[in-house]
């Protein structure tokens, strides 16, 4: 079983009272929630359109995303297809007109299922992304496998189903002392939204036929007016005061008690032309009732006529008329019928018979998604990072990690032991300003022993080319300090290039996202910036785009890796009007990475093909509600690093480095476990994983306070010559690469049970 539950996005045009938005309700409350939740987004709100489908699928847990009430198409589409990615399936009902549009622009698109509960929608748009069609009858199914040639199979027939328990109780009495109607009093009813294709002007008609031979006979319209056609309902009143049916026929309105009152009707009439298969039909026969019908599209697979109820011609108001006369003379007849339909609904339409039926496609249209190609950039996919850090504190103290940890000293005996330990690439770094302390002179002693380290132990190394410091003599806010940048990065492209004819890597700016916070906006690293952190990413980002330019000039092959960190910014659910700033800040971690894919403020030189690897840096505390603390696993809105994954994959469609991760002390092997898991998860799931780095693979001396952060793989200090090991985490280690090994292409049930091991591991630590 999966350790999280597949995850579903049924996407309506609009939300109203009807058979498809009901089958989305039911299913949420009746699958397993272990195996699966159901998620709502909505694309359209028409005034007079009803609340009631909201109300119910929320009281039930469902998240009812209601955001593109508020956008227009486009960006209605736009928002879809950044949302879709984060799904395992979707479901589109209503032949919503934006889910194709999204899906085209993904680049991660989910299985999509198709639902219909009329012929007009499943002839209506594309298919080639539908992986199967629902039709909720026959007619629908077969309409739909019209417009998928060669995969007729992938359309196929699942009705809509009722909750039998909901209607066992009744409560007759109830809505007939509401009414004020005694037990005898005939009541026949009619529900549903007020749509011209139902035809309730026939039941009106009908009704006043049946009054003047029965007076005693009572009438209910159950349904609010449909938000397209208001003035249907308003005819409909008006024709019933024609008809001089005031205080014989009466207009409820919509109800959520819709049980209640099958319970209190004798007879109920449904005279559409158009329909689907009537959602309504199967509840009121899962109340027992005797109906009274059109023969209508799926309405003739639910009714036998004369077994389970009794048809009637289209548009004909005397045959009505007469089917109520003759079912009101004879409650053994009604009796009959209603039990004849009740037993049919059980067998057919019943929780029970249908659910396994959604259960059975949602698995198998599950099955069919395709995993991530083996990976394939770097020389392992197994990495480690060396903490490089340059920048200076407040007090003026200038760090460098490299030197504090002794790794510039020891770095090939680094490489060495970590690729004994089947870790080839790693990430290490140059520092700016010892290569550049005089203005355009360059001094490589400190960078040159670690080419040679490098190639003499065959480790592969992204190089940082800015890991937060720059030389003393640059203010980073000027126009200067963007080619002084670009002049420092061709140069150092050169210095390796003189060295290897291996493809190089680099990472140009590390974490432009996180040092713009930092250093523009909170004060915390340099330049100690407030109010000014988009300025800052701003200037980050064009100095990384025209830095790369000047590399590919010197090698066209370069490859570069954009590290920023992975956040999720949730809304605590006591404040849930502060959503936008919570999800302002959420997509503010995109920022960089559009600038440099030109999808944002283009005039920076941004384009497609220099968003080449996305880095991704993740932590324990990536996660916070908005205004409040950190979140960690197992905390009810914790989102699961692989679904932050699917999400970038799907904005960006490049292929993904998790470039740091890590944690301190005894918890560093559970941190991995549950890592590595959730990174076999996502490339199961089709995200191109290239590789997951320890960050950092060495022990170091804090930033603020020269503390040892004992969050690595290596100790900084020295046995026999190499360093010591946390043995643990290199014993985790092991365990998750001969995983790996063994399952380049997971299943998603193997990536699931990794998680669930990865997550007790955490639990216990």
């Amino acid at each position: 079983m999966s350790s999280e539950p597949t995850r579903i996005l049924f996407v309506f045009a609009w939300l109203v009272v009807g058979g498809e938005e009901t089958e989305a309700r039911l299913l949420a409350q009746n699958l397993d929630p272990a195996q699966y939740r159901i998620d709502v987004v909505a694309c359209f709100h028409k005034p007079g359109m009803p609340d009631q489908t909201h109300e119910q699928l929320r009281e039930l847990g469902v998240d009812v995303d209601t955001v593109p009430y508020a956008l227009s198409f486009e960006d209605t589409v736009a928002y879809l297809a950044r949302k879709v990615a984060d799904y395992d399936l979707v479901v589109s009902c209503q032949n919503v007109a934006d889910i194709y549009p999204a899906l085209e622009r993904a680049h991660m698109r989910p299985p999509l299922i198709e639902h219909g509960g009329l012929v007009s929608e499943a002839l209506a748009g594309p298919k080639h992304f539908t992986n199967r069609y629902v039709g909720v009858c026959r007619s629908i199914r077969d309409a739909a496998a019209s417009r998928m040639p060669g995969r007729e199979h992938h359309a196929i027939e699942i009705p809509s189903m009722v909750d039998l328990e909901a209607f066992e109780a009744g409560d007759r009495m109830r809505i007939r002392l509401e009414l004020g109607l005694e037990e005898a009093v005939p009541l026949v009813g009619w529900i549903g939204r007020l749509d011209s294709k139902k035809r309730v002007e026939d039941f009106i008609a009908a009704a006043a036929i049946v009054h003047r031979q029965r007076p005693d006979a009572q009438f209910l319209i159950v349904g609010g007016p449909d938000a397209f056609m208001p003035e249907y309902a308003d005819r409909l009143k008006a024709l019933a005061v024609e008809y001089q049916l005031e205080g014989v026929l009466r207009f409820l309105g919509d109800r959520k008690d819709v049980p209640a009152i099958c319970a209190a009707l004798d007879i109920f009439t449904w005279l559409s032309r158009g329909e689907g298969m009537p959602h309504v039909i199967a509840e009121a026969g899962a109340a027992g009732l005797a109906i009274i019908a059109t023969p209508d599209n799926g309405a003739q697979q639910q009714i036998e006529d004369e077994v389970s109820g009794l048809f009637v011609s289209h548009e004909d108001p005397s045959a009505v008329a007469s089917a109520m006369l003759r079912l009101l003379d004879s409650p053994a007849l009604r009796q009959r019928l209603g039990s004849a339909m009740r037993r049919s609904v059980e067998a057919r339409y019943s929780v029970q018979a249908v659910l396994p039926q959604w259960r059975a496609l949602f698995d198998a249209v599950m099955a069919e998604r395709s995993p991530a190609p083996r990976p394939s950039v770097f020389q392992s996919y197994w990495q480690g990072g060396f903490e490089c850090s340059t920048h200076r504190l407040r007090s003026g103290r200038r760090l460098d990690i490299l030197q504090s940890s002794q790794h510039d000293r020891h770095a090939e005996a680094d490489y060495r032991q970590l690729a004994a330990r089947g870790i080839r690439t790693v990430r290490d770094g140059l520092r700016w300003h010892r290569i550049e302390s005089t203005p355009g002179k360059y001094d490589w002693s400190s960078f040159d022993p670690m080419l040679a380290a490098a190639q003499r132990a065959g480790t592969q190394v992204i190089w940082d080319l800015f890991h937060y410091g720059w030389p003393d003599d640059i203010d980073i806010w000027r126009p200067e300090f963007v080619h002084r940048f670009e002049r420092f990065a061709r140069a150092a492209a050169q210095r390796v290039r003189d060295y290897s004819d291996a493809i190089p890597f680099y990472c140009p700016v590390n974490e432009i996202s996180f040092s713009a916070w930092a250093g523009g906006d909170a004060g915390y690293l340099n330049p100690f910036g407030q109010g000014r952190g988009h300025e800052l990413k701003v200037q980050l980002t064009r100095a990384a785009i025209v830095a790369m330019h000047a590399i590919r000039d010197v090698d066209p092959r370069a490859r570069f890796v954009h590290a920023d960190p992975a956040i999720n910014v949730v809304t605590d659910p006591g404040r849930r009007h502060e959503f936008w700033a919570a999800e302002g800040h959420r997509q503010a971690q995109y920022q960089a990475w559009d600038m440099i894919a030109g999808a944002s403020w283009p005039q920076l030189g941004g384009s497609p093909d220099l968003l080449d690897i996305v880095g991704v840096n993740y932590y324990f505390n990536n996660q916070w509600i908005h205004g409040g603390p950190p979140i960690d696993i197992g905390h009810p809105q914790y989102r699961s690093l692989h679904r932050l994954l699917m999400e970038i994959h799907g904005r960006y469609g490049r292929p993904i480095l998790l470039a740091e991760t890590g944690i301190e002390f005894d918890r560093r092997p559970a941190w991995l476990g549950y890592v590595a898991a959730e990174l076999e998860l996502a490339r199961a799931k089709g995200v191109p994983m290239e590789g997951l780095c320890l960050y950092p693979v060495l022990n170091h001396f804090g930033w603020d306070d020269d503390r040892p952060c004992q969050n690595g793989l290596l100790e900084q200090e020295w046995t026999n010559g190499q360093r010591g090991v946390f043995e643990p985490l290199a014993d985790e280690l092991a365990r998750v690469q001969t995983l790996h090994a063994t399952h380049l292409q997971p299943r998603v049930v193997q990536a699931d049970d990794e998680v669930k091991v990865a997550q007790k591991h955490l639990a216990d630590a």
